[in-house]
C-alpha cells in the first residue's frame, strides 16, 4: 500500500510528462468506442439532463485533455473539469474555451453546491483510496440528477485473467511504461498512476453499485466492455478488425471484459 498523495503527485508529474501526446495513442478514440459512449450518453445521461427545468450543471473529475466534455459539447451546459495535471488541464482549456478547468486535489475539492451530471473516466483506478472519491461525486449529485463513472478496469477480469492482463501490459500497453521512462527516467511513475492495476485487482463495479444504492441512488446500470481493448489491439496490429468481427453480445455485455462503465441516477 502506498500513501495516497504519492501516488497523486506520481500522477501530475506521468500526466504532465504525456500531456502533449496523451491523446494520440488512447484507444477511447477510436470509432467503436465514440459510438458506444456517444449511445450511453443519448439513452442514459441526457434525458435526465434534459428533465430538469435550469441549465444543467455538470462536473468532470480528472477531466484531462477533455475526454467526456467531448460528448456534451454543443449543449446548453454549465461545466466545471478538475484534474491535478496542469499539462493536461492546458489542452481541455484550449479545446473547450467555454468551460473551466481548474486544477485541483480530487480528494480535497470541496465545491460548495450540487450538480446535473458528476462524471469521471478511467479516472478511479488512479486513486488508492477511490471509494472516498465515489463518496465525494454521490454526495455532490443532485436528486434526478446522473453520476457517470467511464471506462473503469472490472475487476472480474483483472483478478481471473491475470496472465492475459499481463501479457496486454508488457505489449499493446508497453508504449505508457517506456513514455515514462523517456519522459521521467523512470517506468514506476506509470506504475504508481495506474495504481489498481499493477498493485490491485481492478475495480469492483459491483461494489461500487451496493455502495451508490446506500447512497439512495435508484437506478445504478453497470455496463461491461471489451471496445476498448479491442481497439487497442487493433491500434498494434491494424489488420485485426474485432470490433468488426465480435457480435455485441458479447463485445458489449462479456462480464469478464476489461472494462465497464457504470451510470446511476439520484
Amino acid at each position: 500500500m502506498h500513501h495516497r498523495d504519492h501516488v497523486t503527485d506520481a500522477n501530475e508529474a506521468y500526466h504532465d510528462a504525456i500531456a502533449g501526446h496523451y491523446d494520440d495513442r488512447f484507444e477511447g478514440r477510436s470509432d467503436a468506442v465514440l459510438e458506444w459512449v456517444r449511445g450511453l450518453f443519448a439513452r442514459d445521461v441526457f434525458p435526465a439532463l434534459d428533465a430538469f427545468e435550469d441549465k444543467p450543471r455538470a462536473i468532470d473529475f480528472g477531466c484531462g485533455s477533455g475526454y467526456l466534455e467531448d460528448f456534451v459539447a454543443g449543449r446548453e451546459i454549465d461545466l466545471l473539469g478538475i484534474d491535478i495535471s496542469e499539462g493536461m488541464l492546458a489542452r481541455a482549456r484550449e479545446r473547450f474555451p467555454q468551460w473551466r478547468f481548474d486544477k485541483e486535489d480530487l480528494y480535497d475539492f470541496q465545491p460548495d453546491e450540487q450538480y446535473h451530471l458528476v462524471m469521471e473516466n478511467a479516472v478511479l483506478h488512479h486513486l488508492v483510496d477511490y471509494e472516498a472519491l465515489v463518496d465525494k461525486m454521490a454526495s455532490l449529485t443532485l436528486p434526478g440528477g446522473i453520476l457517470y463513472l467511464g471506462n473503469e478496469p472490472n475487476h472480474r477480469a483483472y483478478k481471473y485473467l491475470k496472465p492475459v492482463v499481463r501479457a496486454y501490459r508488457s505489449t499493446v500497453n508497453r508504449y505508457r511504461t517506456e513514455t515514462a521512462v523517456t519522459e521521467l527516467g523512470d517506468a514506476d511513475f506509470e506504475a504508481l498512476s495506474e495504481y489498481h492495476l499493477f498493485f490491485g485487482e481492478g475495480i469492483d463495479a459491483r461494489a461500487i453499485a451496493n455502495r451508490l444504492s446506500a447512497h439512495g441512488f435508484r437506478r445504478v446500470e453497470i455496463h461491461y466492455s471489451l471496445r476498448e481493448l479491442f481497439s487497442a489491439l487493433e491500434e498494434a496490429s491494424p489488420r485485426v478488425r474485432l470490433n468488426t468481427w465480435t457480435p455485441d453480445g458479447i463485445r458489449d455485455h462479456f462480464p469478464l471484459s476489461r472494462n465497464f462503465t457504470l451510470i446511476a441516477q439520484r
